[in-house]
């Protein structure tokens, strides 16, 4: 691709995304938080929250290191973001070079900038804009070794499989994906058994070496003996989401039910103490051997879900949503727009056709190894959207080959003229996507600024300096700049909530009508009785617009 022509797409589609962080003026995502929350103390070079016990802590570091020039933690984690997303952009364009002729590598890059899912973690304080690039670094290493893999090799892939994990701790099922690579390499004649057992050896090895410290943290905090911390969490939230189809609600009550005696709840949540282990916390093999039968049936209905929703809405942002079906009705509604949701996986699995024939085994498995593994492990549990986003720029560039192989097939019928119309149309369809994206979503700050007027309230009437600030999402928290988040527990005992508020010291509590109907339904009575007398709770002031209702209670 000409020089000029990649430097002109870098230039228009990060100008489109720093348009679209408009939409973004307020802080509405918690996990945002907690990444600044970790970036402000190691730009203070603390390691206070460092060391975060739930999320991980990579991201936060070029954060706080921009942060040092730049006027503030938001500016600054935007502009991790743009470099991050031009590196993973970069990433893309090295892979496919080698595959794609360079029209259709202009293409591909379009449509990457242009992915409305993409873009929504782009213009987001999110750990998956830098697992996203590490990740395409990764595959492109695994693809650089195709022949005969050597030590450097093997130095490479635990390293970069220790940064994935240090940014999100599921990472660590890519081992398995490894090792599946070095078997297909040892049974097709590339290496020989000693070399493969030793090049693994050394991935294993290397990478439990480098984060023995941070596991070590880990079990000192959690007392938990996995890779993970989340691992109790998941398990329960596995059943909840499954069986319940609570989706979000799942994880609320997972965590609940985690801290459901009031000393598990008050040191949980305190932080810096070591909690306890409920009695009802089951191990992994309790939960896959206990009921084969359930797993079986939990594994093939996330699979069902993987297939019919989450990917669909990678691909085709949101498609779902215009097409709401059961899966017993699937053959039977909108024949026509099934067709159009089956088309770009029948592109892929053409493309992995083509490879296939054209023996370019290698790409095909390596490519099947880390998907296949991603895929049964998650559907263990239960599957997000957010899981399979390493895979979508693979998914694009399997869809553009196949339109570039496609087109070859049948150019000496058509005109040139059609296939400018078609691409025209193409591009044309995903900027649908995208601005149907930002139509979505750029009135969420005005939901939200009911919560920045209630802090400018709060900053005029109290002048004490790190208050405490609990709420569901850490709107007000953030606004108020405090650097520990606390979160209102799942409860519907006024008494549990008001002993956790005391002990923790807690100065408000922010309860407002968008997150507490949905995430704190059995609370809602704090919004709704908001004038009758509570024990522990004073009410001070409320607050309103069209979309939300917030009301400010001081802790006794």
């Amino acid at each position: 691709m000409n020089k000029y022509i990649l430097a002109i797409i870098f230039i228009l589609w990060n100008s489109l995304h720093i348009w679209f962080l408009k939409i973004n003026d307020i802080l509405k995502i918690p996990d945002s938080f907690a990444y600044l929350q970790m970036a402000h103390y190691f730009k203070n070079t603390s390691i206070g929250w460092f060391w975060n016990w739930w999320f991980g802590f990579l991201y936060s570091m070029p954060i706080a290191l921009v942060w040092k020039i730049a006027e503030n933690d938001i500016l600054s984690a935007f502009i991790v973001n743009m470099a991050l997303f031009n590196l993973f952009v970069l990433a893309c364009y090295l892979i496919w070079k080698n595959y794609l002729k360079s029209e259709y590598n202009a293409l591909f890059l379009i449509l990457i900038f242009l992915s409305p899912i993409l873009l929504n973690y782009n213009i987001n304080i999110l750990s998956e804009n830098i697992y996203l690039p590490l990740f395409l670094i990764l595959f492109i290493w695994i693809l650089r070794y195709r022949d005969i893999p050597d030590f450097s090799w093997s130095i490479f892939l635990w390293l970069m499989l220790a940064l994935l994990y240090f940014t999100r701790a599921e990472a660590f099922i890519y081992l398995w994906s490894i090792w599946l690579i070095i078997l297909y390499l040892l049974l097709s004649g590339k290496i020989t058994f000693g070399k493969a057992f030793f090049n693994y050896l050394t991935v294993i090895i290397s990478f439990f070496i480098f984060i023995s410290p941070y596991l070590f943290h880990l079990h000192s905090i959690t007392w938990e003996r996995w890779l993970t911390n989340k691992w109790s969490a998941n398990l329960r939230q596995a059943e909840l989401r499954w069986v319940s189809k609570m989706d979000d609600d799942g994880f609320e009550q997972a965590v609940w039910e985690l801290t459901s005696d009031n000393h598990h709840l008050i040191a949980w949540f305190a932080w810096w103490l070591k909690y306890d282990k409920p009695e009802e916390s089951q191990s992994f093999k309790y939960y896959l051997l206990n009921n084969p039968q359930k797993i079986i049936e939990r594994i093939k209905e996330n699979q069902i879900k993987l297939y019919t929703n989450n990917l669909p809405n990678l691909i085709i942002w949101n498609a779902f949503s215009l097409y709401k079906i059961e899966w017993n009705q699937i053959f039977y509604q909108n024949k026509l727009f099934l067709i159009l949701l089956i088309i770009p996986f029948l592109l892929i699995f053409y493309s992995l056709i083509i490879l296939i024939k054209n023996w370019d085994w290698y790409f095909v498995f390596s490519f099947a190894s880390l998907f296949t593994v991603a895929s049964l492990f998650f559907t263990l549990f239960f599957v997000l959207d957010r899981y399979f986003l390493v895979f979508l720029p693979i998914f694009i560039f399997l869809i553009v080959y196949s339109i570039e192989k496609l087109w070859t097939e049948i150019s000496e019928f058509l005109e040139n003229t059609k296939y400018i119309l078609f691409s025209i149309l193409f591009i044309w369809i995903y900027s649908l996507w995208t601005f149907s994206y930002y139509n979505t979503f750029k009135n969420e700050d005005t939901k939200y600024q009911v919560k920045k007027i209630a802090w400018e309230w709060i900053k005029q009437n109290d002048f004490r300096t790190n208050l405490k600030i609990m709420e569901r999402f850490p709107v007000v928290t953030y606004y108020a700049w405090a650097r520990e988040r606390w979160l209102t527990p799942y409860t519907q005992k006024l008494s549990s909530l008001a002993e956790y508020a005391r002990f923790n010291e807690i100065n408000y509590l922010v309860v407002d009508s968008i997150d507490f109907k949905k995430y704190r339904p059995n609370l809602i009575f704090l919004l709704n009785n908001s004038n009758i007398k509570l024990p522990w709770f004073e009410k001070i002031k409320e607050f309103e617009n069209a979309w939300e209702k917030v009301i400010l209670y001081r802790i006794k």
